[in-house]
């Protein structure tokens, strides 16, 4: 990302400014500090956000932060003194002090950007303004959780609506890709949010929302919250509309170097989406020669460790010798070495320590990604996952759950934790309801489960069909299944169960050596 600031333009990526042919580096701190002032668009930035987002609030001292300002003034031509540019707003933080119309310019970037129009009020009782503004906040803030994207702040949101911009002037003037907009009608008992994402492209509504809720005085602000996560975990989540169409606009301009990295990770989520093996080789393979070119991505080098940690696993493209999980747990180390603050690298980062049995590691990294963005459905969804692994089964279903709720176009494996539960229960025919919610053929994961649930049922034809069908996608499972289960140690209980039904439909399943005990 490029920015002009007076007469400096600062190139965030490349970590340089340039004044007329001069060009130098500038360190992280100030760097980081003006990035958070161009976020800002002009409001002003408290020193406690400034060390929590420049710093990931270590402790810092005055002399510190006032050194790391001096930098960034003496950067884009500004003094202490004359504060034409960055000012001092004293006992509380910092600003650019530019109006709004002087805001630095943006260059075109692969990165989405959205803007949130305020909220209409379409009740007669005008406390509801309050719930508009605040419903506002609360989703450009999360919005602003998911790292593929920007979203401008609510002082250029209020500018934008009071000005009556129409979408094709809003995208020129402010490179803004889709607006958020809604309305909020309020009865003493419940609450309805209506919200549609627009295209600035060609004006066209991607998609509607509505929410209805329980909601009193005294629960207002909670509903409040749940709403803006949920609004924008479904606009911007990975299988979101917001995703989709970036992805199909990366594609036709694919021509152009700097996307061919957002290119790669759109790509990886469809990967994601449909667990097809012929993308997931021409993904491996395109990764690392990208990732030479721009080192500091950290969402490519977190897809490169999910496509990796697939290999290991799930056995896609499974290469004879190599060490896909160490390899993985690299890339997922470059990934949070990049952006700390990247929810999905953490969670790249969490899977890799599960698997290699770190359960420390594990929860660290999960901690963090659940607390760097609750409202994104693959942190939930993998975190939930990894959970039911562990036997935290209540916690699992709960985060799973949520993410079904946010992302309703999901991948089936969303439903594997519940289904555990029922058979857990022996409720076989309950767990076979709940697979098969989201088919998934051709994954040998669902085959095993309803070779295990209709074995289980006694429908033994329907079984005997899925054993053809797993032997056809793995044909090496039978020989590896207690490989496959060495991450089931927290439910030796549904092991057992799957074995004894495995075994009934006709797989043929030795005893454990004493190697895979081990």
């Amino acid at each position: 990302m490029k920015v002009r600031i007076a007469d400096a333009e600062i190139d965030f990526d490349k970590m340089t400014v340039r004044d007329g042919d001069a060009v130098r580096k500038l360190t992280r701190q100030p760097l980081g500090i003006l990035r958070v002032l161009v976020d800002a668009g002009g409001d002003v930035v408290t020193k406690d956000q400034l060390v929590d987002k420049v710093w990931d609030g270590r402790i810092v001292t005055e002399a510190t932060l006032s050194t790391a300002i001096k930098e960034a003034r003496r950067a884009v031509g500004d003094t202490g003194t004359a504060q034409r540019i960055i000012k001092t707003v004293h006992g509380v933080g910092f600003q650019l002090a530019l109006d709004i119309d002087d805001a630095p310019t943006r260059t075109r970037s692969a990165m989405p950007c959205l803007l949130v129009l305020p909220f209409r009020n379409t009740s007669r009782a005008p406390d509801v303004d309050y719930v508009c503004d605040g419903l506002t906040d609360e989703i450009i803030t999360s919005l602003s959780c998911f790292r593929g994207l920007s979203v401008l702040s609510r002082t250029t949101s209020d500018v934008i609506q009071a000005a009556k911009l129409d979408p094709a002037t809003i995208h020129s003037r402010y490179d803004v890709n889709f607006v958020v907009e809604g309305s909020v009608r309020m009865t003493p008992e419940r609450i309805r949010v209506s919200v549609q994402l627009m295209s600035t492209e060609n004006g066209t509504v991607v998609v509607t929302e509505q929410f209805d809720r329980d909601a009193t005085v005294a629960s207002v602000f909670d509903v409040q919250d749940q709403i803006a996560q949920m609004c924008a975990g479904r606009l911007a989540g990975p299988h979101g509309p917001v995703a989709q169409a970036t992805a199909e606009t990366a594609h036709r301009q694919v021509q152009h170097s700097s996307w061919q990295m957002f290119r790669l990770v759109a790509d990886f989520r469809r990967f994601y989406r449909t667990y097809d093996p012929v993308l997931h080789a021409e993904l491996r393979a395109a990764f690392p020669s990208a990732l030479e070119r721009d080192p500091q991505s950290a969402s490519g080098w977190a897809a490169y460790a999910v496509l990796l940690l697939e290999e290991h696993r799930y056995h896609v493209n499974e290469r004879a010798g190599v060490d896909a999980l160490s390899l993985a747990t690299s890339a997922a180390e470059q990934a949070v070495q990049a952006d700390n603050r990247n929810a999905f690298a953490q969670v790249a980062l969490a899977m890799c320590r599960l698997f290699a049995m770190d359960v420390p590691g594990f929860d660290a990294a999960a901690d963090k990604a659940l607390q760097l963005n609750p409202g994104n459905s693959d942190v939930l969804s993998e975190i939930g996952h990894c959970y039911a692994f562990l036997g935290r089964e209540n916690d699992a279903i709960r985060l799973l759950d949520r993410a079904m709720e946010i992302s309703p176009e999901h991948p089936g494996w969303y439903h594997f934790a519940k289904t555990w539960r029922y058979a857990r229960l022996d409720m076989f025919e309950a767990a076979l309801v709940e697979v098969q919610k989201v088919p998934m053929p051709g994954f040998y994961w669902y085959h095993a489960h309803l070779i295990w649930l209709h074995s289980a049922l006694g429908h033994h034809d329907k079984a005997a069909a899925e054993v053809v069908a797993l032997r056809a996608v793995f044909p090496e499972f039978e020989h590896r299944v207690h490989e496959e289960l060495g991450m089931w140690d927290a439910n030796a209980d549904l092991a057992a169960s799957a074995l004894t039904h495995w075994r009934a439909a006709g797989l043929v399943i030795s005893e454990p050596s004493a190697a895979a005990l081990d």
